[in-house]
This record gives C-alpha cells, sequence and structure tokens, in this order.
C-alpha cells in the first residue's frame, strides 16, 4: 500500500469515527430524555469503544504516513530527525498534536461515569474535529480569509458531525417507537432531532458552500479531479437532503395514521442516509489531498 493510499484510509476512518462520537453524544446528551438516553448509550458501548480505538490509532498512523509522502517514501515514516522537523515546523505538525490531545482525551473519557463520560466524548470529539481546520485546504489563504477559512471549515466539520452523529442512535431509537416505557420520550428525541436537523444541516450546507467557494471559486466547474469528486460530494449531500426532507415531511406526519408503514420507510431513509454520509466523508478524505487546480 502506498503512503496515498493509507493516509486516505486514515482520514476515512478517523473523521467517521470523530463525527460519529461527536454527534451521538451531543444528540444523546442534549436533546434525548435522559432515560432513553442511557439506554441508547449503553446500546452503543461496542461501537463508541470500536470508534474511540480507531479514532485514535488513526492518528498515530497519520504522521508518519504524511512524513514519508514529505519525504522519500516509507524509509521517512521511521525517520527521527525527519518526524520532528514535520511535528514542530509544519501545519501538519500542529494539526497532528490537535488531533493526539484530541485522541488522549477520548480515551481518558471513557474511563468516567456514563453522563460525565457522555459530555468528555462530546468535547474530546469536537475538539478533534474543530483540529481538522489546523491543515490542508483550510490553512491556504492570507489576510482575513485565512482566519475566516479555518473557522468556517471548523463549523463545517462540526456542523455536518452533529447531522451525520446523530443518525445511528436515532435509528436505534426508531427501532423502539411503540414499544413501553419509552415511547413518549422515544417521540420527545425524534420532535427535537427534526427541529435541530433543520439547523444543523443549514449550517452544514452554506459552510460547506462557502468553504468551496474559498478553495475553488465560484462557480466551480470540473476542470480537475478536485473539482469533479466536489461535485459528487455536492451530489451526495443533495441526496441526503432529499431523504432526510421526504422523512420530515411525507413519512413523519404519516405516523398517526399509518404507522408501521411510515415508520419503516422512515427507518429505511436513515439507514441510507448514514450509507449516503459515508460515501460523502469519503470523497472528502480523497479530494482534501489534491491540488485544487490541477
Amino acid at each position: 500500500m502506498t503512503p496515498d493510499n493509507l493516509l486516505v484510509a486514515c482520514r476515512f476512518v478517523h473523521d467517521a469515527a470523530l463525527m460519529a462520537l461527536w454527534g451521538a453524544s451531543v444528540y444523546l446528551l442534549a436533546l434525548v430524555p435522559s432515560a432513553l438516553a442511557e439506554r441508547i448509550a449503553a446500546r452503543l458501548t461496542a461501537l463508541r469503544l470500536i470508534a474511540v480505538v480507531l479514532a485514535f490509532v488513526s492518528t498515530i498512523v497519520a504522521l508518519p504516513t504524511q512524513t514519508s509522502m514529505i519525504g522519500d517514501g516509507w524509509p521517512d515514516a521511521v525517520n527521527g530527525p525527519m518526524l520532528w522537523d514535520v511535528l514542530a515546523s509544519t501545519n501538519i505538525g500542529t494539526a497532528w498534536l490537535a488531533q493526539a490531545l484530541a485522541g488522549v482525551l477520548l480515551v481518558a473519557a471513557q474511563m468516567l461515569a456514563s453522563r460525565l463520560r457522555l459530555a468528555a466524548t462530546a468535547i474530546a470529539s469536537g475538539l478533534g474535529l474543530a483540529g481538522l481546520a489546523l491543515s490542508g485546504h483550510a490553512m491556504m489563504n492570507d489576510g482575513w480569509q485565512g482566519i475566516v477559512h479555518p473557522l468556517n471549515d471548523a463549523l463545517h466539520v462540526l456542523s455536518a458531525g452533529a447531522w451525520v452523529g446523530a443518525l445511528l442512535p436515532l435509528l436505534l431509537i426508531l427501532a423502539g417507537v411503540g414499544k413501553m416505557p419509552f415511547d413518549a420520550d422515544a417521540a420527545t428525541a425524534l420532535r427535537r432531532f427534526s427541529n435541530a436537523g433543520h439547523v444543523v444541516a443549514t449550517l452544514a450546507i452554506l459552510s460547506g458552500i462557502a468553504n468551496s467557494v474559498f478553495i475553488v471559486g465560484w462557480p466551480f466547474g470540473l476542470s480537475s479531479p478536485y473539482r469533479l469528486l466536489l461535485s459528487a460530494k455536492i451530489a451526495v449531500v443533495l441526496a441526503m437532503i432529499a431523504m432526510a426532507t421526504a422523512n420530515r415531511y411525507w413519512f413523519v406526519p404519516r405516523i398517526g395514521r399509518a404507522s408501521e408503514s411510515a415508520l419503516h420507510a422512515i427507518r429505511i431513509g436513515t439507514a441510507i442516509e448514514i450509507v449516503l454520509a459515508l460515501t460523502a466523508i469519503l470523497l472528502v478524505s480523497i479530494f482534501g489531498m489534491l491540488d485544487p487546480n490541477s
């Protein structure tokens, strides 16, 4: 495997794990009634721990992989002076230190009691996501754009992560609708997700548009592999929006009249949204390493 391919895999695993941890934790902590949140969090324990391990391991692997890309290949992945130069003198090193700190905090958070663990996981994964803006295309501008672009990028990954990461606990809540004693709590959690979803999805879309304008200008065009993959990501996100809109405005109002069929459709739609979200993250992992103009 080439360093480039391994780094794409690391970026995909790392970003997906952080988004899952961030979105699920914030949703359960802020929008789901506590009794139901504890039950769903318990069911997600294995996946949460897997995501923490993947986020931590992908961080460790990323630095030597990026160093080998900057240097002369795999031998430089274990070249101590080269690793130190990258760590101490580049934006890549600064961003890696932020991810390493977030990884350590994530691991430490898993040792806390349930409600406190949820809050600490949200904080640590949120810091990790925001730290992604410390390198890559977000750091390509000077002047006021050099300040606004990273801030906008951090807003984009946090809002997108809040949307994407909440989908799995939402799916588990949907699976429990109609089962006592949590039916009223499930209805509350679904309503709150719907209301908050409008906000985070709008923030993710607007900040994503702003990011694209910062990087490639307007109109985007299809003149480079970066722009082609960016357009593919936009198409995937539009499909997610269409699915979420159908769930919210077509199937949710029909739950009372055709409960089982409407709920089944919402569950299927949410599962499709998860697959589309993973596709979007994979596309970003690939084109995030490309030159936008070549």
